[in-house]
């Protein structure tokens, strides 16, 4: 027994003792700076008998702590260092003053490259002589050298010398311009693209300035582009002043296939297969056949999508479809078509706007009716998600509002408006929580006016994990759901990831669906659960188990989800 507690005392020292500093700091009175040095000193894994592990670390420290001063502008810094009288190494500092900037000079071999560089360095005299600042500052001449007709300049060796007897030192940041550039055409070295479709993606003018960012906006785009698998872009030689673009594309496959599958014990199970064809056109269009079969609907799709329709901020979508439904609120068979763009604000801010007509033959508790739509469709989206699979951190948000008129057995005319959020917060690398919140209402008509499909339900693995699909939404004269004109859902999830592939969530998902148009909250019904993620490098696969919270009769007690990708 004596020597399994020998043996925990010394695990325990020794596991205390590797967390200890690689040396004890001494004469510092700026908390900031000495808490920078700890980082950089790191801890010590030697053992405290070791003497000449301890004069290792001693040098270590003392050339670490050094460098680390000096980079924040301490060049008088002086640091003694020897072993305590516990065995530890100790430096005892004295910073001296913090140096300043004195003067600065910009070399360069053309004087108007040099007056570029200098003029976007600033006035850096006095500033403190950091090494961040430094290299900030010399990073900023390239940058508007690189930005103004010099795309290919480049950092010289720069000078400092630094005065003791001033406590300043005198900078000279020296650059390399290259020749001046102007912008010529785009010469399209690789077959199967349209040459105008690749050219007006570069968005410049021939004859202006050369602009790095410019260039790798360009190129962005070409990678981004479903086409292609990679790109280059290189300066041709000059040609009347200015100099081409030479582009290379290699070319992605041009079939894919893709399959999804999901199971649920509320919704049922299902399969998904797209297959695409990328480039019908040469100018990237992608052609996409979707065929789905699932417990609750069949269909079968058809888009196209433009990309870059007009303007370099804008998508055009096409679409058309086969569907068939068959749920406990309601049985649909329903033809469509579409057409939607999407306009870029802003990098996290999105605009559709659109239109879609459908002619649908409903089967619900009235009966059987053909009941069809015009619907015009438009959404302001943000989406500041890390990952849109995944996402850690970040704000999904959209605003929908889609008026429309439905004819044939059934005549009205309705806006439906919706909001969506949901948010995303990590109090760890391991611990995120997430929030989502939806609300929506449908004025001008009354519910058995539309077809079922356009009518609000709640329930299911899209709403409320732990009741059955649809099942949270007003009954029709049989007492099955048949669908309201206003729906509330709240979420919210803590997911834990560990180091490797495995991770779990708890959740609670409240929703009900409403037959007035002012949402009810008084009815709101509530879910629970638990559930496992195994991160594939794409994305999570989940399995997901939720029960009623205030299970009535004839509600399952419990609900099993399987599916690709994170709830919300």
């Amino acid at each position: 027994m004596t020597r399994w507690v020998l043996i925990l005392l010394f695990l325990g020292t020794a596991a205390a003792w590797s967390d200890e500093p690689l040396a004890r700091l001494q004469g510092l009175d700026d908390q900031h700076l000495e808490s920078g040095l700890r980082d950089i000193l790191g801890t010590s894994t030697a053992e405290p008998d070791d003497e000449i592990a301890m004069r290792r670390d001693l040098r270590t420290a003392r050339d670490r702590a050094l460098r680390y001063l000096r980079a924040q502008g301490y060049y008088a810094a002086a640091i003694d260092g020897d072993i305590g009288s516990d065995g530890r190494p100790e430096l005892e500092i004295e910073t001296g003053p913090r140096f300043r900037f004195g003067t600065i000079a910009t070399e360069a071999l053309e004087p108007e490259a040099r007056t570029v560089a200098a003029d976007s360095i600033g006035e850096l005299a006095g500033a403190d002589l950091t090494a961040q600042a430094v290299l900030d500052a010399e990073a900023r001449g390239l940058a508007a050298l690189r930005n103004n007709g010099w795309p290919e300049a480049d950092s010289g060796a720069r000078q400092v010398i630094v005065d003791h007897a001033r406590a300043a030192g005198d900078v000279t940041f020296r650059y390399l311009p290259g020749p001046f550039t102007r912008f010529g055409g785009v010469v399209l070295q690789s077959d199967g693209w349209r040459d105008s479709f690749i050219q007006r993606l570069a968005g410049l003018d021939a004859g202006e300035p050369a602009r790095a960012e410019t260039v790798d906006l360009y190129q962005q785009r070409l990678d981004g582009l479903s086409s292609v698998a990679t790109s280059d872009i290189r300066f041709g030689p000059v040609e009347d002043g200015t100099r081409p673009l030479f582009v290379t594309l290699e070319a992605a496959p041009k079939h894919a296939i893709e399959a999804t599958l999901s199971l649920s014990t509320a919704d049922g199970a299902g399969v998904s297969t797209a297959w695409s064809r990328r480039n019908l056109y040469g100018g990237d269009e992608t052609l996409t056949l979707t065929a789905e079969i699932a417990t609750l609907s069949q269909s079968l799709t058809a888009d196209l999508s433009f990309p870059y329709w007009r303007r370099l901020d804008q998508r055009l979508e096409l679409g058309a479809g086969l569907k068939s439904e068959d749920t406990d609120a309601y049985q649909q068979d329903e033809i469509n078509a579409s057409i939607d763009v999407y306009r870029e604000l802003e990098d996290d801010l999105d605009l559709r706007l659109g239109a879609i007509v459908d002619f649908s033959r409903v089967t619900d508790a009235t009966g059987e009716r053909d009941i069809h739509s015009l619907r015009f469709n438009s959404a302001l989206a943000l989406d500041q998600r890390d990952d849109p699979l995944d996402p850690k951190s970040g704000v999904h948000a959209a605003v929908l509002l889609n008026p429309g008129v439905s004819f044939g057995d059934a005549e009205a005319s309705y806006l439906q408006a919706e909001a969506r959020a949901s948010t995303y917060y990590s109090f760890s690398e391991h611990l995120t929580a997430a929030a989502r919140v939806r609300i929506g209402t449908i004025v001008g008509a009354s519910a058995i006016d539309l077809p079922a499909d356009q009518r609000f339900y709640a329930g299911g693995g899209g709403s409320a994990r732990g009741f059955e699909y649809q099942s949270l939404s007003p009954d029709g004269p049989d007492g099955a759901p048949f669908g309201g004109l206003s729906v509330t859902e709240l979420n919210a999830e803590l997911r834990w990831r560990g180091e490797g592939r495995w991770g779990a969530v708890a959740f609670v998902d409240t929703a009900f669906a409403g037959a007035n148009r002012t949402p009810d909250f008084d009815d709101l019904r509530t879910g629970v659960g638990i559930g496992l993620r195994y991160y594939f490098d794409f994305a999570p696969v989940r399995l997901d188990l939720a029960t009623p919270l205030d299970r009535r009769s004839g509600e399952d007690p419990l609900h099993v989800y399987i599916s690709i990708g994170q709830a919300f």
